[in-house]
């Protein structure tokens, strides 16, 4: 970035602006689920990644055309509590905000400037406490495989679908196949009661369909269900699957001014016991 550039910005290597931060909101409420998250920031944009274990992994990722504002010197990361973000972002309940995030160095406070739309004489200031962090695990390079299943489904269809699916399942079992049932999610129940629900590659929910093997992997229930937010404001879902049944949920958010807003899922399959 150009020296012009720098100067405007003083001593600070990141800073951005979102003119609307409902989406962003929902999109960080959506990975929630652990007390730490790691944030990196690049040219690329911004990544939020949030990791349960070696079980589950998300990430929130705007691209820089996302943003009103985007400015950044090199790559930056660090760590960052999720639940003071995300109380953060509502300081003002659900009054549409406009948001800038502000970042100098290592060991410095992530700032986060709030101007609520319906009253100008207001804004408010949270200084978030950083803290190394250790690199997010990297499942991507599991799923570069030539030989992946990948379908793309409408979000909304596939909400409905894991809404009606037993809420006392334990596990989640995902077939995606070239041949019939094409993608079909079963769950087990406590008392091994089978719940299914078949997708044909023809259904208009389906927006692509793409597999070359039938993969069958189970999942504990709970991580599925983590995605279940995200997938209620996703505008589209693409699922990805390689042999072994390691899945990526890779939701499309839509933003007010329709930047689009990325959150990936990673979810490790349950060993096969039989």
């Amino acid at each position: 970035m150009g020296d012009v550039e720098a100067s405007t910005y003083g001593d600070y290597k990141f800073v951005a602006r979102v003119d609307h931060i409902k989406t962003l909101n929902q999109a960080i409420k959506s990975i929630c689920f652990n007390d730490y998250g790691m944030l990196q920031v690049s040219e690329d944009g911004l990544r939020i990644t949030v990791e349960q274990g070696k079980s589950i992994q998300a990430t929130l990722f705007m691209p820089p055309g996302a943003f009103m504002e985007f400015y950044v010197q090199d790559f930056l990361s660090f760590g960052l509590k999720m639940n003071v973000l995300s109380e953060c972002l509502n300081l003002f309940g659900s009054a549409d905000c406009s948001l800038r995030m502000m970042y100098r160095d290592q060991g410095d406070p992530l700032r986060i400037i709030l101007y609520p739309y319906d009253n100008e004489d207001v804004s408010t200031e949270c200084a978030i406490k950083t803290m190394d962090c250790e690199e997010p695990i990297d499942y991507d390079k599991n799923l570069k495989d030539p030989d992946l299943n990948v379908i793309f489904v409408r979000g909304p269809n596939l909400s409905k679908v894991f809404h009606e699916l037993e809420k006392s399942a334990e596990e989640f079992e995902f077939v995606t196949s070239p041949d019939r049932p094409h993608f079909k999610i079963t769950t087990v129940g406590i008392m091994q009661a089978v719940f299914s629900v078949e997708v044909a590659k023809t259904s208009p929910m389906m927006m692509m369909f793409n597999c070359k093997q039938t993969v069958v992997a189970r999942y504990k229930s709970q991580q599925i269900r983590v995605t279940n937010k995200a997938m209620q404001s996703a505008t589209k879902v693409a699922i990805k699957t390689n042999a072994i049944g390691l899945l990526e949920l890779h939701l499309v958010m839509q933003g007010e001014g329709h930047e689009e807003i990325f959150v990936q899922f990673f979810i490790i399959p349950l060993l096969q016991t039989d």
